[in-house]
């Protein structure tokens, strides 16, 4: 549930600081970016929730230490 709130809450800020961005933007700056007035703040959230994605399905440093440690023989040194 936590994470959900998070994650929510990430978008939003996301959604509210690129509409903060829109503003100070030219078209012409829009266009060489590739994005227009109308899918801008929805590109931005979009990469956001691509990233917190491809961030919670990869292991973290820890998962990836304990499957590399062998429990037998962890602490021996």
């Amino acid at each position: 549930m936590f994470k959900k709130f998070y994650r929510a809450m990430i978008l939003s800020r996301a959604a509210s600081a690129a509409n903060e961005t829109l503003k100070t933007l030219s078209d012409r700056q829009l266009d060489d970016m590739g994005l227009s007035r109308a899918t801008f703040v929805s590109e931005i959230v979009n990469s956001v929730r691509k990233d917190l994605d491809a961030a919670e399905s990869s292991p973290s440093t820890r998962q990836m230490i304990n499957q590399i440690i062998n429990p037998n023989l962890a602490g021996s040194v």
